[in-house]
């Protein structure tokens, strides 16, 4: 009997997708029509979108190893008992 790992499945069929979407469409010619698309975004907000990246996956990483170790429910108990 086939076991299939449904995690491995959704990122195969991820990278699946992408490949074919980048075969047929037209490549970027310069590094902001790659990276943002041809729009014209100002420094300030491009500069506050990688910071928001950056910090709330490290907070989102930390949450997930708390979640693991004290369980979800002491976790909520502890960050919005005191309210």
């Amino acid at each position: 009997m086939l076991s299939f790992n449904t995690p491995l499945l959704i990122v195969g069929v991820f990278l699946v997708l992408a490949l074919v979407i980048g075969l047929f469409r037209k490549p970027a010619t310069t590094f902001r029509e790659y990276a943002v698309g041809n729009k014209r975004f100002p420094t300030a907000i491009l500069v506050a979108s990688l910071l928001a990246t950056i910090l709330s996956g490290g907070k989102l990483i930390k949450c997930i190893a708390e979640g693991y170790h004290y369980g979800l429910w002491n976790i909520f108990q502890s960050k919005f008992g005191h309210m």
